[in-house]
């Protein structure tokens, strides 16, 4: 592989680094608020047996992922150790974590991360605008009162960069990355609608059946009938037109798309752009995968989504 990558082990009293790798792949995605690294290396004959902690990717001596272990396997085998790695980045605490019913009024990002429990790793963008009110309602996870209030804060859905930066607005400094249609492996396009939802009619806080009810357009021009009859949602007390429209709008998540696959590291991220220059085509990265053996050096993989949320 031409680039320098190593992954560093951390258990409870000692780090270790590894950098023969036999092979990994690397994911992040628009709408999962986590990174995803699984991954083989040798290990050198006097690797600790012991209880992992956490698993930290590097690639040139940057931060990828950095994640607890999902599985984690530390074989002797033909007289060389091998590891085998699963994880998922510690922002997955997001989606695990529930807070105490409650409703937050004049809040922003920084101050909803701080009425929930203190996440390890985890970093929110500063500086965010100001909302009425954010309600935990039922079990909301500290993941589904971000979407909540970046929706009203941003109409941005929040998105993970780096690998821990939760962020709810776009970054006008986003990177970029430009390739021909020489130097692409593959090219796809396609479309899901196995989210859509054509209708949802919604009862009010008194238990009033349809007392608020939304169609989807692009479901129902498509001769998609999907209802859904949905009590009072709390998590959006003040805005249940509001809500209702989220719910319509994330329901068409990735419904259109393109993929990309090319030789090479980029160091691409989330909501970077990436154009293929000479077929005129442009998008937002929303989906990114690295795969890598020293045999077939570096892959990456781009989705371009287009969706509500999606540019």
């Amino acid at each position: 592989m031409n680039h320098n990558v190593s992954l560093m082990l951390r258990y409870a009293s000692k780090m270790v680094s590894l950098s023969n790798c036999i092979n990994f792949r690397y994911e992040k995605e628009r709408y999962t608020p986590y990174s995803v690294l699984t991954g083989r290396w040798y290990c050198p004959n006097d690797i600790l047996f012991g209880e992992i902690m956490s698993a930290i990717l590097y690639i040139d001596g940057a931060i990828i992922h950095y994640g607890y272990p999902d599985s984690i396997e530390l074989e002797k085998k033909d007289g060389r150790n091998v590891l085998k790695v699963s994880s998922r980045g510690f922002t997955s605490a997001l989606l695990t974590n529930q807070c105490d019913d409650n409703m937050l009024t004049d809040v922003n990002l920084d101050s909803l991360a701080a009425a929930g429990p203190v996440l390890p790793v985890v970093a929110y963008e500063k500086n965010t605008p100001t909302v009425s009110y954010v309600n935990y309602y039922d079990g909301t996870s500290c993941w589904d009162a971000i979407v909540c209030y970046a929706i009203r804060a941003t109409g941005v859905y929040p998105y993970v960069r780096g690998y821990s930066d939760v962020c709810v607005s776009r970054i006008p400094a986003a990177g970029s990355y430009s390739v021909t249609s020489d130097k692409l492996i593959s090219r796809a396009s396609g479309s899901d609608y196995s989210n859509l939802i054509s209708e949802i009619s919604e009862k009010d806080i008194d238990g009033t059946p349809s007392a608020f009810v939304i169609s989807n357009g692009y479901a129902n021009a498509r001769m998609m009938t999907r209802c859904q009859k949905i009590n009072f949602d709390r998590e959006w007390i003040m805005d249940p037109k509001m809500g209702l429209q989220f719910k319509v709008d994330y329901s068409c998540r990735k419904m259109g798309y393109d993929i990309f696959s090319f030789l090479g590291y980029s160091g691409l991220d989330l909501l970077d752009s990436f154009s293929v220059t000479d077929l005129g085509f442009k998008g937002e990265v929303d989906r990114l995968a690295v795969d890598a053996s020293p045999e077939k050096g570096f892959v990456t993989t781009v989705w371009c989504y287009h969706d509500g949320f999606c540019v």
